[in-house]
């Protein structure tokens, strides 16, 4: 079967293999005894970190799941979708206390990629509420870890690329909600030095994220910001939003660098500013869910994201090297059709995790023929400026620039060695950064 990550732009012809329980996962390990395999949740990582020649699929595994409003936790499959948990949760007053962008993630994938939200500059990552893992090594055994039990696992685990086992089962500590609808403030800036400013003025709420205008080269970092805490008036009726889909056609005349620049300007003016909206979770959380074949949109070639983190340092401004990426890509010929800006807090202790103390955009940039060859003179600009790429949206990122970025990596190698001395877990993206 031929797969890709969700932004297709590169695919491998894999075996899946769909074990029903424990025993089926220690039966493929004894089966591939000789060869590496990678787990693969719902396929939402954007480029080759759950790919490989096998692939090992929980979606048939048997599920579990447990609320538990006492103590205010969920226990359940890794297999089980933050989709599926809102709708068993949200309706009874609890909310998982970090959610990345969509919906159409497990909490295998959660962990592996300790995903991170709009809130991270208050509440951190996925992991940091992460109360246990149970997990399936290489040698086939069965073992628990968390921040107190098995430290070194549960670092290397969370954040860990599905380098360290198959996540089985998660233990979560949940958010308690009065309502499932969200109070959102927006505020419009006109460069990237006003909606850095206004970050800072908003650093004390609980969400916040930017849409970017990155196409308009006179004002650059204009924005829309959308800041947001939980309402409080008793509707917890829930309800999913339904997707749909875009006949794919319609992806040549919406993906281009002139109907951008428009859709910019009307996105940017159909907003006012200052002014408040209720949002529900579905609109606020996941818009891009909405569309289910958002990723077909972008051509036969496929498109990346690049998230990239600039570490909080006094070296560098951040306006200075944010205008310096705008600049280069656009010079380039290589346009952002979708540019967020978010503000990440304290980092945690994984040896693999993104976020730490910075500011962060996430690119979502169409391939062109002549783009493996922009992204190391991407690296090249930017080697100095200590930046970080996020492992779950990379497909072209270097093993130096990786090595270099990553502090941690060298305890991931060293614990890496002796929890799968033979490297049984292995992706085409653990290759190619030499994890």
């Amino acid at each position: 079967m031929i797969i890709s990550g969700w932004a297709n732009n590169s695919s491998i012809k894999s075996k899946i293999y769909y074990p029903r329980n424990d025993h089926d996962i220690k039966k493929i390990f004894k089966t591939l005894e000789n060869e590496n395999i990678i787990t693969r949740g719902l396929g939402r990582s954007y480029g080759d970190i759950s790919l490989n020649k096998n692939i090992l699929s929980l979606e048939k595994y048997e599920k579990y799941f447990n609320l538990n409003e006492i103590e205010g936790t969920l226990e359940c499959t890794a297999n089980t979708s933050i989709g599926e948990i809102l709708k068993k949760i949200v309706n009874k007053g609890w909310l998982l206390n970090i959610s990345p962008g969509s919906k159409f993630v497990t909490m295998g994938g959660a962990i592996a990629n300790d995903v991170h939200g709009k809130n991270h500059h208050k509440d951190g990552s996925f992991s940091d509420y992460v109360k246990d893992i149970k997990m399936i090594t290489s040698d086939g055994i069965i073992r628990e870890c968390s921040n107190k039990v098995n430290q070194e696992l549960f670092r290397a685990t969370c954040g860990g690329a599905g380098l360290t086992g198959v996540i089985i089962r998660v233990k979560l500590k949940l958010f308690k909600i009065e309502s499932k609808n969200l109070d959102v403030k927006i505020f419009k800036t006109k460069n990237i030095n006003e909606t850095l400013k206004m970050f800072k003025e908003l650093q004390n709420n609980k969400y916040i994220v930017a849409w970017l205008d990155t196409l308009n080269k006179k004002n650059y970092g204009k924005a829309v910001i959308f800041s947001a805490e939980h309402s409080k008036d008793n509707d917890f009726n829930y309800l999913p939003r339904r997707s749909f889909t875009i006949p794919t056609f319609f992806g040549k005349f919406l993906m281009n660098n002139y109907f951008m620049s428009i859709f910019n300007r009307i996105y940017y003016l159909m907003h006012k500013n200052d002014t408040n909206i209720k949002k529900d979770l579905d609109s606020f959380f996941y818009p891009l869910d909405m569309v289910f074949n958002l990723n077909k949109l972008y051509g036969k070639k496929g498109f990346t994201q690049i998230q990239i983190l600039i570490k909080d340092k006094e070296k560098y401004r951040y306006d200075e090297i944010l205008v310096k990426i705008f600049n280069f890509f656009n010079d380039k010929k290589i346009y952002s059709f979708l540019t967020t800006l978010k503000e990440y807090g304290k980092g945690n202790e994984n040896y693999l995790s993104f976020p730490e103390k910075g500011v962060c955009i996430a690119l979502d940039v169409p391939l062109s023929d002549n783009f493996s060859k922009v992204y190391k003179e991407f690296e090249k600009l930017t080697l100095n400026y200590n930046l970080k790429i996020y492992l779950a949206k990379d497909s072209f990122m270097s093993k130096s620039f990786f090595k270099n970025s990553y502090d941690k990596v060298t305890l991931f190698d060293e614990y890496k060695k002796k929890i799968d001395p033979n490297s049984k877990f292995q992706s085409i993206q653990s290759k190619r950064l030499g994890l």
